[in-house]
């Protein structure tokens, strides 16, 4: 009688944690699709009608428009993919089941950074600042590719590739660094006063082909360990 109540509770046990877990997975789910929703809904569909406003109307014209300066629509769109990005990462983390504290910390810690940014330093120009910042991303980038180099060896043949996709990922982003700085810091500096506002087309290409590396890297692995678990996928 015993063995079998106790094998009842196990059981009844055991159901609630799939029942919570699936929960926890439709939740972090929710979260990332939501997450993407706001994100492609104001910062890609939104920026083409917001676009035109902001080539062909003066400013006080573009004021009287649904898209007026720091009203709650333009504050919205400025903030979408900053909220777009943290709903997913926070689906994410919940989804694999992180511990919620890190991932509201997460949260908490960039939303925190990002309204500093723009509610205090945004109009601010501190070139130690961007040297401290510069020389930090500098050195992360060769610390990475010294730890891919001393790893790569004892990787399988397809984790090579899917590592090397995402190294030439880390070089576009480092140039695209390095060109962002270019491209902006003359804009506080007297020696080019006179020079006109750049268009950094290197800019946006090399950070859409980092991503897209780095994508086909991330892709490659997830389907290196699903070939792992079930031989089947590898063929």
């Amino acid at each position: 009688m015993q063995d079998g109540t106790s094998t009842l509770i196990d059981n009844s046990s055991n159901q609630y944690k799939g029942e919570s877990q699936i929960s926890k997975q439709k939740l972090g789910l929710s979260l990332f699709w939501l997450g993407l929703i706001i994100a492609v809904a104001f910062a890609a569909v939104s920026t083409r009608d917001l676009m035109v406003n902001l080539r062909t109307l003066t400013m006080a014209e573009h004021n009287t428009t649904i898209w007026a300066i720091d009203g709650p629509l333009w504050i919205a769109w400025a903030l979408s993919v900053t909220l777009g990005s943290l709903l997913a990462g926070i689906g994410a983390f919940v989804y694999v089941k992180t511990k919620a504290a890190f991932s509201w910390l997460t949260a908490i810690g960039i939303l925190g950074a990002v309204f500093a940014m723009v509610m205090v330093w945004t109009r601010v120009y501190i070139p130690a600042l961007f040297g401290v910042g510069g020389t930090i991303i500098l050195f992360s980038f060769f610390a990475i590719v010294w730890v891919w180099m001393k790893k790569y060896a004892a990787l399988g043949i397809q984790e090579k590739i899917a590592g090397s996709f995402k190294l030439i990922g880390y070089l576009f982003w480092i140039n695209a660094s390095w060109f962002l700085c270019g491209e902006t810091a003359p804009l506080h500096l007297k020696v080019f006063e006179a020079r006109s506002a750049p268009s950094p087309i290197e800019i946006m290409v090399f950070l859409a082909l980092g991503w897209v590396f780095v994508l086909i890297g991330d892709y490659l692995d997830m389907r290196l360990k699903k070939s792992q678990v079930d031989p089947q996928l590898a063929a």
